[in-house]
């Protein structure tokens, strides 16, 4: 195949293409999509794909596997990135054993704007394009369904506690890292992939965590991707 360009993906498991399935029998499992983002995107251009993603994955983390794999970036065209909805996450556990202590994000969010903006830096240096996702819309319901799902009842009251009553708190956690997301691409003259315009509230496109896009919410990202963030 004669391929016309290369693109890398740098990111979290919305860049890896992680679903999130739930078995009738109750049973959950993570498995990688046969055709993640990156890889739709890469077909429709007829583009070599290198994908870096990695399920978990901080800012400082793909900061460090950035590093690791500069020499991955040679002639590319488009640096695909998404990061966000792990550093803005707690641990759950902590705070389901201790409600009152003062918890904090996993990655802060001054350390997410600074290190992220240092990333693309590094990559507008090397005369690369970073095209910048959004961070998805999330099921905040659907979400502390999923992250409290082995808890007792106690420990779910106790993360109630901490969210001053209201689920829709973790929304709003989730919220601020994507309001910096935004602004990072402002600052720094990247081409800003909104995901919200791409899946609305969610509904349909998000697995049962409600927070990984499913198989028809990976297909609508590639398709807004290469609605908004390519040209000619």
């Amino acid at each position: 195949m004669n391929l016309s360009m290369k693109l890398v993906a740098l990111g979290d498991s919305i860049i890896k293409g992680v679903l999130f399935t739930q078995e009738e029998s109750g049973r959950t499992h993570y498995s990688l999509a046969d055709h993640n983002i990156a890889d739709r995107v890469a077909a429709a251009l007829n583009s070599e794909v290198v994908n870096l993603g990695k399920m978990r994955c901080t800012i400082e983390v793909g900061e460090r596997i950035l590093q690791r794999h500069l020499d991955q970036l040679s002639d590319a065209k488009y640096i695909l990135m998404c990061y966000g909805g792990n550093d803005s996450d707690y641990d759950w556990k902590a705070i389901a054993e201790n409600p009152e202590t003062n918890h904090k994000p996993k990655t802060p969010l001054g350390v997410f704007e600074k290190t992220y903006a240092r990333i693309i830096n590094t990559i507008q240096t090397m005369g690369y394009t970073p095209l910048i996702l959004s961070l998805p819309p999330m099921n905040a319901q659907r979400y502390f369904d999923f992250f409290t799902s082995t808890f007792n009842e106690i420990q779910k009251k106790n993360v109630l506690r901490w969210l001053n009553g209201s689920i829709e708190t973790i929304w709003a956690g989730h919220e601020l890292y994507n309001d910096a997301v935004k602004r990072i691409a402002n600052a720094t003259n990247c081409q800003l992939i909104d995901l919200t315009n791409a899946l609305g509230d969610g509904n349909g496109y998000l697995c049962s965590d409600g927070i990984h896009p499913n198989t028809a919410g990976q297909s609508k990202i590639a398709s807004s991707i290469l609605k908004q963030g390519f040209v000619s």
